[in-house]
């Protein structure tokens, strides 16, 4: 490799290291991160979707920085045998580790569609905003039937009559009612519940049914090796 393609290369290495941290400036984490994804505005506050990470500003400082779950790796099939070169039996601590990997990688799955960002519309006066109140949800969710629920059947569309909503979280923008749902089987997935959730189209809801049942089987299998699944 010649030397220009190395040092070339040494750059490219330093700059992918750049992080966000808590406290940074706005500008100070576009000079650092560059331009996100995707952006939502709310009053002072400002979010910012990059692929490895969601980060919060507050009047222009980071005040949150949540981690992005890599995508997740394919599934094998449901009869594949175990990968064990050696043939000997999977031990039952190694059978409850991999259950306990596939788990986490539906759950992530499932949280990351399910919190998908939502479109905003900054506020006017000629604008038809009604406003939520100061919650969009109450407390606590019900933990799905992972097993046995259509998510299809629980989504319910509240808003849809409403041109833009906004609650006293946002009051200074306004999101499409049309373009938002409320599940009360995927709230136990909410993970920001100062803003409305994205109206999930037939095939990601499709895919969510899919990955409960991946937690289903999990939960089953842990329960009869002696491992309570999660609350």
């Amino acid at each position: 490799m010649s030397p220009k393609k190395i040092i070339a290369c040494l750059l490219l290495t330093a700059s992918a290291a750049l992080a966000a941290s808590v406290g940074d400036t706005y500008d100070q984490v576009i000079s650092e991160k560059g331009n996100p994804k995707s952006r939502i505005d709310a009053g002072s506050m400002r979010v910012l979707n990059y692929p490895d990470m969601t980060i919060k500003i507050r009047d222009g400082v980071v005040v949150s920085i949540k981690p992005v779950a890599a995508p997740p790796a394919p599934e094998q099939p449901q009869n594949a045998a175990p990968d064990n070169s050696t043939g000997r039996a999977q031990a039952p601590s190694e059978r409850i580790a991999a259950l306990k990997q596939q788990r986490a990688v539906a759950v992530s799955r499932v949280t990351n569609i399910v919190n998908q960002a939502v479109a905003t519309v900054p506020r006017t006066d000629t604008m038809r905003l009604t406003n939520w109140g100061p919650i969009w949800f109450h407390p606590g969710a019900t933990r799905p039937d992972f097993a046995n629920v259509d998510i299809r059947a629980t989504q319910e569309m509240p808003y849809d009559k409403f041109d833009y909503v906004t609650s006293d979280f946002t009051p200074d923008v306004g999101f499409p009612g049309n373009q938002l749902e409320f599940n009360a089987m995927t709230k136990y997935f909410y993970t920001d519940r100062t803003i409305p959730k994205k109206k999930l189209t037939e095939d990601e809801m499709l895919e969510i049914n899919r990955l409960y049942r991946v937690i289903g089987k999990c939960d089953a299998e842990l329960s009869q090796l002696g491992v309570a699944p999660p609350p």
